[in-house]
């Protein structure tokens, strides 16, 4: 069990947890300003509101955390000899709890699974092309670098990543730019990942009324793509890469 990450958000999730607590203090809702209990009349039923169970606020003592990342994509590098490209498909999961602890929060990593890992990358001319298909390992990495409780909302910070393209002989070496998740905020200089996203949205945000109870699943899905031009000895390279990706996020309230 790796706690490698702790951060201090004091006031905030403070005054975060203290709401849910309070929440869980109110079994029911109060009655309209004024109202008094009435005596029951003879002959008269009494007709009291009962909530199901699970409609009761809660008062969490840790969330279980469950984020999945799939993502199919595609590289194409032009200018740099013979024509090169490759497809691949990838799906990975990381498993791990929120826990209070005093005014601080303890984000734990339990363990991570590849579930899912397929690279084949051809080069040459067409018709007398040449195939690799990259072993299962080393396979990308996914980690949570952090979760960030803003205002009403939680984020959460991930990133699929570590694989170094290509598999054929080649004058470069380029990263394989997997899915990852953006912030709101927009960042200061330079162009960051949420930039080349063309449809949906890569940022992971759930409400913060998922850590009172469990809503189930959160999907997120995006198209992602980038061009960018690099040198090889000194003969300029494009690289093209794009992917499709889809996060589900699962947060179980204890």
């Amino acid at each position: 069990m790796d706690k490698g990450f702790r951060r201090r958000r004091t006031a905030a999730f403070a005054g975060w947890f203290g709401a849910l607590c309070l929440m869980a203090g109110a079994a029911s809702p109060p009655g309209p300003a004024g109202d008094a209990p009435r005596e029951p009349v003879p002959g008269q039923s009494i007709q009291r509101e009962i909530r199901p169970p699970e409609q009761f606020p809660l008062n969490p003592t840790w969330w279980e955390i469950r984020l999945q990342v799939e993502a199919k994509g595609r590289y194409v590098v032009s200018g740099a000899g013979e024509p090169l490209a490759g497809d691949y498909s990838c799906r990975a999961l990381w498993l791990g709890r929120l826990e209070p602890d005093e005014e601080d929060f303890l984000l734990i990593h339990l363990r991570t699974e590849i579930l899912e890992w397929r690279l084949r990358e051809r080069a040459g001319p067409a018709g007398h092309e040449s195939e690799i298909e990259a072993p299962r390992r080393p396979a990308p990495a996914l980690r949570v670098h952090y979760v960030l409780r803003d205002g009403r909302d939680v984020e959460f910070f991930f990133e699929l990543g570590g694989v170094t393209m290509p598999l054929h002989e080649a004058p470069l070496a380029f990263p394989l730019e997997l899915p990852r998740s953006s912030g709101r905020k927009p960042r200061e200089g330079g162009q960051a990942y949420g930039d080349f996203v063309c449809r949906g949205t890569s940022q992971v945000v759930l409400p913060e009324s998922d850590f009172a109870r469990s809503a189930g699943p959160r999907r997120f899905s995006w198209d992602w793509r980038r061009e960018r031009q690099l040198f090889a000895q000194g003969r300029p390279v494009t690289v093209t890469q794009n992917h499709t990706a889809e996060t589900v996020v699962t947060v179980i309230v204890h």
